[in-house]
């Protein structure tokens, strides 16, 4: 898509770039979930093909934020504010971003994941991709809802996907920390430099349900405005 185009599209709605760029970090961690259960499976050429997706994925979530903060108009006709547009895609960004850091630091070490731990470990991964996924539900949501002029049903409906936004959150909160409890047990049976690598892709998985977190307070406040 040319940038007049683009242009255009943002002008009559920019919730609609957004939905395009919420769309591609949602299938990036789509992939991501493909690669770590490839890799809990030690299937390291699968990995390597959703690797490779990811990385595609990510680079056109740069594409179409470039895109938008390039060419969002300096003035909108609608009740949203300007700045609060941009921080929400650059608050998306770090959906597809964090799937491209954690596969590329899990291949580049092709790191194995503690048996005695693997169950949680793809729980908790699960509970991380949810919450991107639902981020992205919100996304769509509020495109359609701009689209009716944001009725106060509309601000109900996408509190209720916000909390359950903070639910799965939540949800991932307690599965990293029972996943750290239980390593924690097992950790001396392995190498230590492999085991701080590997506590810092816990880190990032929780940083994705964290992100896509703030992705719906961020819809709320844009809307509640």
């Amino acid at each position: 898509m040319n940038n007049k185009s683009f242009l255009g599209i943002l002008a009559e709605s920019p919730f609609t770039g957004l939905q395009e760029h919420m769309s591609v970090g949602d299938a990036s961690v789509s992939r991501l979930d493909d690669f770590l259960v490839a890799v809990s499976q030690n299937d390291w050429t699968t990995a390597k093909e959703c690797r490779e997706a990811i990385i595609d994925l990510e680079n056109r979530a740069d594409d179409i934020k470039n895109n938008i903060r390039n060419n969002l108009p300096k003035s909108l006709f609608m009740s949203v504010s300007r700045q609060d547009l941009l921080d929400l895609v650059m608050t998306m960004d770090g959906i597809p971003n964090s799937a491209k850091d954690i596969s590329g630091i899990m291949i580049g070490r092709k790191m194995k994941i503690p048996s005695q731990v693997n169950e949680q470990f793809i729980a908790c991964s699960k509970a991380a991709i949810k919450a991107a996924n639902q981020a992205c539900e919100a996304v769509r949501r509020v495109d359609e809802m701009q689209k009716s002029g944001f009725g106060s049903n509309d601000a109900a409906a996408l509190s209720d996907l916000v909390s359950n936004l903070e639910q799965i959150e939540k949800e991932n909160d307690e599965l990293e920390i029972a996943l750290r409890n239980q390593l924690f047990e097992c950790e001396k049976e392995f190498d230590p430099l492999d085991m701080m690598f590997f506590y810092d892709i816990i880190n990032k998985i929780g940083s994705l349900a964290d992100i896509s977190q703030t992705v719906g307070h961020l819809l709320v406040r844009l809307v509640s405005r």
